[in-house]
C-alpha cells in the first residue's frame, strides 16, 4: 500500500473564552488562535466549556487542518485511511470533513481565518449533510495514545484523491462541534495528535491508500501477478486498449 505523507504547512485554528457555544462554534476565526510549526498537539480537535468568575460559562473549539498533494494519483483508490498518531485524550470524538482552507488549493498558509473554511460549513446547523465527510467519525474508545489511529476513509475522500490535485482535511470534533450540539456541562473534549513538524516520520500524519488497478488478466497473466505495462504499475492502469 502506498503512503501520502501530509504537507508541513499543517496546524491549528482555534477561538477560546466565547460567552456562547454558537458563538465559539460559528466563530469567523478573527482574533482566533494560530499554531503552525508545531510538532505535538495537545488539541488536535477540542470542544470544551468552562465556569468562569462570574458563574457563566466560556465555549472553545479547536480545529486541526492539514493538507496532502495527490496530483500523482491517477488510478481509482480502492481503500484509504487517514493516520494520527495519538498522544493524549480526554472523552469525545473526532471526525475528518473536506475543508477549503490553505486557499482552497495549498498555496496559502493556514490562517485563524481558515477555522470555519469547511466545505457545507453553515453558522447554527449541524454539517450532518452538509458536509463532505472524509472518514467515519472515531471515539476515544481504543484511541491509541502511543501508536497510530485509522480515520475510516470514505468514498468521497477516495474520489477527491483521484480527481483533485490537493485534498484538504479539517479534524473536528463530532459530537458537539460537527453536530452543533451544545456542551451542557463544564468539560474539555479533546484529542492530542502528532504533527508534521515532529523530528522524522515515524509518527507524521499520512493517508495509507490502495489502488485498484486493471484487475483483469493481460495476455494470459493473472492480474494478481501482473506489477506493470510497459512501465505503467498496474495500480495505475484502468485501461488497456480500450478494455
Amino acid at each position: 500500500m502506498p503512503d501520502l505523507y501530509s504537507n508541513t504547512d499543517d496546524g491549528t485554528c482555534s477561538i477560546n473564552s466565547q460567552t456562547s457555544f454558537a458563538n465559539a462554534r460559528d466563530h469567523n476565526g478573527i482574533g482566533g488562535g494560530l499554531q503552525t510549526n508545531i510538532s505535538i498537539t495537545g488539541a488536535f480537535v477540542l470542544a470544551g466549556r468552562a465556569a468562569t468568575r462570574s458563574g457563566g460559562a466560556a465555549y472553545s473549539i479547536f480545529r486541526a487542518f492539514m493538507y496532502f498533494d495527490t496530483s500523482g494519483i491517477t488510478g481509482t483508490v480502492s481503500s484509504a485511511k487517514i493516520k494520527i498518531f495519538g498522544k493524549d485524550h480526554n472523552d469525545g470524538s473526532a471526525i475528518a470533513v473536506k475543508s477549503t482552507a490553505f486557499g482552497g488549493d495549498g498555496g496559502t498558509a493556514l490562517a485563524s481565518t481558515d477555522l470555519n473554511n469547511i466545505a457545507g460549513f453553515s453558522a447554527g446547523s449541524s454539517l450532518d449533510g452538509l458536509a463532505t465527510d472524509y472518514s467515519l467519525p472515531i471515539t476515544t474508545t481504543g484511541y491509541s495514545t502511543s501508536g497510530y489511529n485509522d480515520f475510516t476513509g470514505t468514498a468521497d475522500l477516495k474520489a477527491d484523491m483521484k480527481n483533485n490535485d490537493v485534498v484538504i482535511i479539517c479534524f473536528m470534533d463530532y459530537t458537539n462541534d460537527y453536530l452543533n450540539s451544545a456542551l451542557t456541562s463544564n468539560q474539555t473534549l479533546n484529542y492530542g495528535a502528532f504533527m508534521t513538524d515532529n523530528a522524522g516520520t515515524s509518527k507524521d500524519p499520512y493517508i495509507e491508500y490502495t489502488l485498484a488497478g486493471y484487475g483483469n488478466d493481460v495476455m494470459g497473466v493473472a492480474s494478481a501477478n501482473v506489477g506493470k505495462v510497459k512501465g505503467v504499475a498496474s495500480g495505475s492502469i484502468e485501461k488497456i486498449i480500450g478494455a
